[in-house]
């Protein structure tokens, strides 16, 4: 943080935000909830921050960032959407809603990833919802891009004007998709003034837009707060400069005297496991425990992995006895249907 910095009041940074135009398709805020049950057993004080309650198709944190992202398409300018990722893609699930909610026609393409077209889960709610699904052979996300890009010329060809929203996004966006994460952190500044604690840390299933509007908005804030990011994937790129990067543009559109580097970041992938989208034992005992221990089911490869990570700190103590937890819970639900023979064999 810069050393002449002066954070911002809470109402401040929301009147930031709030000048940049977006699209409402959340419902917000969503709940902090105390965690007693878990809270006692690990003797920490944990709560979780509702983002599964966003409410746009199962929900999730990717309506937060459409939000922003989506904006220009409800403004005429595009008659469809063009995205892509694997075939259970929370981010592709929250797209076509959010499109529907603008009525415009959505095209995904799919890598068959490691659930291949099983109608279940996130594949079962694209056809529901009506979306235009191409599955292109692939393991890994990043597989995508170039069926993307053919299949937007392909739109193109036929007179269409699709909006293409892919990996790579254009750098405002992906920073707007960021600002819509310190508006995250805004309010949870209010629940937890409401609730008289600060959080000691902050843990968040995330590799870059995510975490990075945690980091800005915590930062702004002026917290203490160490914000711990848990990665779902294996990335070639170094993703502490990635996010470092996302933030400093985003202090730069905040208007605020901040700056940013990859040593700031905190991002965990030491529990990703055999790959992304694979779940992992300690993940699929995090998930049951919680839903045991609190009624909340977190989904198998994302959240629960970064569950998972809280319960390894506090055995290690990185986390500490008496300390303030979030975890913010970024939705994820829908795969659990798709997974269902590794959570019930999975020991």
């Amino acid at each position: 943080m810069s050393n002449n910095f002066i954070p911002l009041s809470v109402n401040e940074l929301i009147n930031r935000i709030n000048k940049f135009p977006k699209v409402q398709l959340a419902n917000l805020p969503t709940p902090l909830e105390y965690l007693p049950n878990i809270s006692k057993d690990l003797e920490i004080n944990l709560y979780i921050k509702r983002d599964d309650c966003t409410g746009l198709a199962f929900g999730g944190n990717k309506t937060r960032h459409l939000e922003f992202i989506m904006h220009k398409a409800s403004v005429g300018e595009y008659d469809c959407v063009l995205t892509g990722a694997a075939t259970q893609s929370n981010w592709c699930r929250q797209t076509v809603a959010a499109a529907n909610k603008l009525n415009l026609e959505t095209f995904l393409v799919l890598v068959r990833g490691v659930k291949g077209n099983q109608m279940q889960g996130n594949f079962l709610l694209y056809n529901i919802l009506g979306a235009n699904v191409d599955i292109v052979e692939g393991e890994n996300v990043e597989d995508v891009s170039e069926h993307l890009d053919k299949k937007y010329e392909e739109l193109l060809k036929q007179g269409r004007k699709p909006l293409l929203l892919k990996g790579s996004f254009d750098i405002r966006d992906t920073v707007l998709a960021g600002i819509s994460y310190a508006n995250a952190m805004a309010e949870i500044d209010i629940q937890m003034r409401e609730n008289n604690f600060m959080a000691d840390h902050l843990v968040v299933t995330a590799t870059n837009m995510t975490q990075a509007g945690c980091d800005l908005g915590s930062r702004v804030l002026g917290w203490p707060t160490r914000i711990q990011g848990i990665s779902p994937v294996y990335w070639e790129m170094n993703i502490a400069e990635d996010i470092a990067r996302i933030c400093n543009r985003g202090a730069e559109m905040l208007d605020v005297n901040l700056e940013f580097n990859a040593d700031m970041i905190n991002n965990d992938n030491s529990y990703v496991g055999e790959n992304y989208g694979v779940p992992t034992p300690a993940g699929i005992e995090a998930m049951k425990l919680i839903a045991k221990k609190e009624g909340i089911i977190l989904d198998p490869v994302y959240t629960s992995k970064a569950f998972s990570a809280i319960l390894d700190y506090v055995k290690k103590g990185i986390i500490k006895k008496n300390q303030n937890v979030i975890f913010i819970f970024t939705g994820g639900g829908p795969a659990v249907f798709a997974y269902n023979e590794e959570i019930t064999t999975i020991k």
